[in-house]
């Protein structure tokens, strides 16, 4: 029988569908005693690091938060992986102790404000920031390093983050707090814009892993929702999976009929050649306009 695993990370939402036997072990995907071979095992990796980090993103920072990209002055920059994560790490907590002073302020001057009906959209705007602060901040980021190959800083290194943070304060401060380069490129992550997998996706790339993962985050972030999937088992036959490969994989209609409240993304489609089943993944996210860009090419982690 079929089972469907259901994720929901924000408002990115990810229907998987895949074979399991009557007891609710997986299927087998290949044969015994065999394995993939190195091309195979580093597509996997990536596409599954890939997916982990857009659903944790999602789930974690909206357009609330911030999306930056701090480097350094090549003549401050650390020459080693470990200092150029302290410089992260003190970065994170000067904003972290900004936030806790402005959440003061804002407090301060909302309980001082008089509630008239001449200052209620300041209030409403104060109090919204009150709120935005109050949130647990939460980080995700990665490193990669760049090594001058000519010039004056000839051999040394450079680092460069890609970092997702809880927003609430300006982009401003934002900018100000990071002191060791000429620009910072501070943005309000617009996944409703870009894509809900542009800029996490982007974050993979990065050459300098820490220990098996390619990016570091917060242990306050929440892992997306998946409700127990072994409640759904059995409700979708193979028969339908196969007609869905083949007739339903581009329609639009039909997938948002069936998740309500959901655009339509992207939908992925594989018959595995050992087992003769059929695997199936649907992306959709939950928004009133036109559904954002999806550009990942592989989304289903199908073993």
């Amino acid at each position: 029988m079929n089972r469907e695993k259901r994720t929901y990370a924000g408002k990115l939402f990810t229907a998987d569908f895949y074979p399991i036997f009557s007891d609710g072990r997986r299927i087998p995907s290949r044969a015994p005693k065999t394995k993939r071979s190195t091309a195979e095992q580093e597509k996997y990796n990536h596409n599954k690091a890939v997916r982990n980090i857009v659903e944790r993103v999602n789930a974690n920072f909206d357009e609330r938060d911030y999306y930056e990209h701090p480097t350094f002055i090549p003549a401050l920059a650390p020459q080693t992986r470990e200092d150029a994560q302290r410089e992260l790490k003190n970065h994170l907590a000067r904003v972290k102790r900004r936030r806790q002073s402005e959440l003061k302020k804002a407090k301060k001057a909302l309980a001082a404000m008089p509630d008239t009906p001449e200052l209620r959209k300041q209030r409403e705007q104060l109090a919204e920031k009150v709120k935005c602060l109050e949130r647990p901040m939460k980080y995700a980021y990665s490193i990669e390093q760049v090594t001058y190959r000519s010039g004056e800083y000839k051999g040394r290194v450079n680092w460069h983050y890609h970092l997702f943070v809880t927003g609430g304060l300006d982009d401003r401060t934002m900018e100000r707090l990071w002191d060791k380069g000429v620009r910072v490129n501070v943005d309000n992550y617009q996944p409703d814009r870009f894509g809900p997998e542009a800029a996490a996706k982007y974050m993979t790339k990065s050459n300098v892993a820490f220990g098996k993962k390619k990016y570091i985050c917060s242990r306050n972030m929440v892992p997306p929702k998946v409700p127990d999937p072994s409640k759904r088992d059995g409700r979708t036959s193979q028969r339908q999976l196969e007609h869905w490969a083949k007739e339903r994989v581009d329609d639009a209609a039909f997938w948002e009929r069936r998740y309500k409240g959901y655009r339509f993304l992207r939908c992925y489609a594989r018959r595995n050649p050992y087992n003769g089943r059929w695997y199936l993944s649907v992306v959709m996210y939950r928004t009133d306009k036109d559904p954002p860009p999806w550009t990942f090419e592989d989304w289903g982690v199908w073993e």
